[in-house]
């Protein structure tokens, strides 16, 4: 169940990450990448390799799993018109169009706008609940749907949700929780990439403070986690002219997920390291005590003890029990 709050308050939403029932008590569950000094994947970490940290209290992990597929996963890429000028989104449709051409053809990626009226927009869109992904080779025609996708959005121009960076914010939230619901169909683990200058992370109000939308991102990113969803974020870089980047909300969000940020344009780069890090991936268990569920945001911290790698996960969640 979820509640969106608008005007001067956070968007929030009930999640929490995985819990499970064992007869020694509640595990929480996460999903880790582990990437060597060059960005590769490490497919032999034992549990004694790793440390994790709940509120800075260090955990034992009772299960280390890696996980490995060569199969495919739903990677849907949302185009994010809303936070981004007209001028400077011309460089991430001529991008688009370049990099889905070139990709091989796949019955499991898709495509949507994140329009400026707040709504999403198919130019590829997910199966229907229940039906089979469509097998097509829709990405060699990418040029002329998108161009006609655009054509028919363009008509859609709510200025004031864009000038309004609270209604811009809590609009942009909507969405992307829209887009979960969407994916969360889709059974297994799937992949989100948001192509996007971001939203700010915070809002200052003249005389009545700041508003701090961190927590609303994390709250968003522990339904993500639910439905079983990693998010990157891929940026166009810094366009101060036309669009300002808000890398601070792309970060939050996607740590929250266990994702990454890509500072760059290059979706050819961005896809093909959600791919490689789906098909090589850890299931890490540990057990807290009873006091751990209170309900309150956790901080995660987990980092290998073996030297050169890197751990990729959440960097938190609310220890919310499951029903």
């Amino acid at each position: 169940m979820k509640t969106f709050v608008l005007s001067l308050t956070l968007i929030t939403a009930i999640g929490s990450t995985a819990v499970a029932q064992t007869n020694g008590g509640k595990l929480v569950a996460l999903n880790l990448v582990a990437l060597d000094s060059a960005g590769n994947t490490v497919p032999d970490l034992t549990a004694s390799d790793i440390s994790i940290f709940d509120n800075n209290s260090q955990q034992k992990v009772v299960n280390l799993q890696l996980k490995q597929t060569d199969g495919p996963r739903a990677l849907v890429i949302l185009f994010d018109m809303m936070n981004a000028s007209r001028v400077s989104r011309g460089a991430i449709r001529d991008e688009l169009k370049n990099s889905l051409a070139h990709l091989p053809p796949s019955d499991s990626l898709y495509l949507y706008l994140l329009v400026e009226d707040g709504s999403l927009y198919p130019v590829h869109g997910l199966p229907n609940r229940g039906s089979a992904a469509p097998q097509d080779s829709w990405q060699q025609d990418i040029g002329a749907l998108l161009d006609e996708a655009l054509n028919k959005v363009d008509q859609l121009k709510p200025e004031e949700i864009r000038v309004a960076v609270p209604a811009r914010f809590n609009a942009t939230c909507e969405a992307l929780d829209s887009m979960r619901s969407k994916m969360a169909a889709l059974a297994g683990p799937k992949e989100l990439l948001w192509v996007t200058y971001g939203i700010p992370s915070s809002i200052h109000y003249p005389g009545r403070g700041w508003f701090d939308g961190g927590p609303g991102l994390r709250q968003i990113g522990a339904r993500f986690i639910q439905s079983n969803i990693t998010v990157y974020t891929a940026d166009p870089g810094f366009d101060l002219e036309h669009s300002l980047l808000e890398r601070d909300s792309l970060d939050i969000l996607t740590r929250a997920t266990g994702g990454r940020t890509f500072s760059t344009i290059d979706l050819n780069r961005a896809i093909s390291q959600a791919l490689a890090d789906a098909r090589s991936n850890y299931t890490l268990e540990y057990q807290p005590t009873e006091q751990n569920w209170d309900g309150k945001y956790h901080k995660l911290r987990v980092i290998s003890t073996r030297k050169g790698v890197r751990l990729q996960s959440q960097q938190g969640y609310f220890a919310i029990l499951g029903s």
